[in-house]
């Protein structure tokens, strides 16, 4: 992560007034909204640029609302009222309201997991370039969406690559055995079920979180995971298989925390779901009961 972080960091903070996108491109659960939020968060980011916005744009968003987003979180960091009429401003006069207030600026906007190009051509005019060295940070899966919104900076799409054996199995030991060595008589097995991870982070950590709770001594328990696995990722693609090992990671929950997962399908994609809420509705709805000790 940090050679990645140092390299995007490098391409965010460059001695070059133009305004620049810098795009991270790659299928899902290869890490890339996870590195960009570390590059994001980096307290050099943090001090060269005087606004700082995230906006999640996934697969069917609503362009005015998104828009709306961006204001209130401008203005909220520079600790200002947002305007009274946000709510009857139309796309324009939102675009307009947003490239006014950051002329003056320089900021550094993330756009996370854009899907469509046409979402990238609805954005790009709302961001000024005021040759004050702001950038515009992208996320996709979608190759063309990555070299469209780069027109101008090519040399800046950073193509996000699987985890090698190496790092795959330093992030498997991490989180399935506490950062300890692994045991040497599941060391075989445990390699066996890397295998079929393929080198996504996403289901390297979904099958560690499966693993870090099963008795190390019951190999028998690990031979079975193992099988199932097998069986649920033969002949898949990669996204397939990761959806395989997903569901694997969600069979293995005990039955009353599967309801509690299932009930944050109600909130929609990209809610902010607050914790006391969902507790409190987990209540209501019977999921969470007393039990002794």
């Amino acid at each position: 992560m940090d050679g990645r972080r140092k390299l995007l960091i490098g391409w965010l903070v460059e001695d070059t007034p133009k305004l620049k996108v810098v795009s991270v491109v790659g299928m899902g659960g290869l890490g890339k909204t996870t590195l960009v939020k570390k590059v994001y968060d980096d307290k050099e980011v943090k001090n060269h640029f005087q606004c700082h916005t995230w906006i999640t744009v996934s697969q069917s968003f609503n362009l005015r609302e998104l828009l709306q987003d961006v204001i209130r979180k401008l203005f909220d960091e520079a600790k200002q009222q947002a305007p009274q009429r946000l709510e009857t401003m139309d796309e324009n006069n939102l675009k307009a309201e947003i490239k006014d207030f950051l002329q003056q600026r320089r900021y550094v906007l993330v756009l996370d997991d854009v899907w469509q190009i046409q979402a990238w051509d609805a954005f790009k005019y709302a961001f000024p370039d005021n040759n004050s060295g702001s950038r515009i940070l992208l996320t996709t899966r979608i190759v063309g969406v990555a070299s469209t919104s780069c027109v101008e900076s090519p040399d800046h799409i950073y193509t996000m690559k699987p985890l090698s054996p190496e790092e795959s199995w330093t992030l498997f030991c991490r989180k399935t055995f506490q950062g300890n060595h692994c045991p040497q008589h599941l060391e075989e097995l445990s390699r066996s079920i890397l295998e079929k991870c393929e080198g996504l982070p996403l289901a390297v950590v979904a099958v560690s979180g499966v693993l870090a709770t099963k008795d190390k001594s019951r190999v028998r328990d690990w031979e079975l995971f193992h099988h199932s696995l097998g069986a649920q990722s033969e002949g898949h693609d990669k996204l397939e298989s990761m959806k395989n090992i997903l569901s694997l990671s969600y069979y293995d929950l005990p039955c009353y925390l599967k309801l509690c997962f299932l009930y944050l399908g109600l909130f929609p994609e990209d809610y902010e779901i607050q914790r006391m809420r969902v507790i409190r509705l987990w209540i209501a709805e019977g999921f969470v009961e007393v039990r002794v000790g």
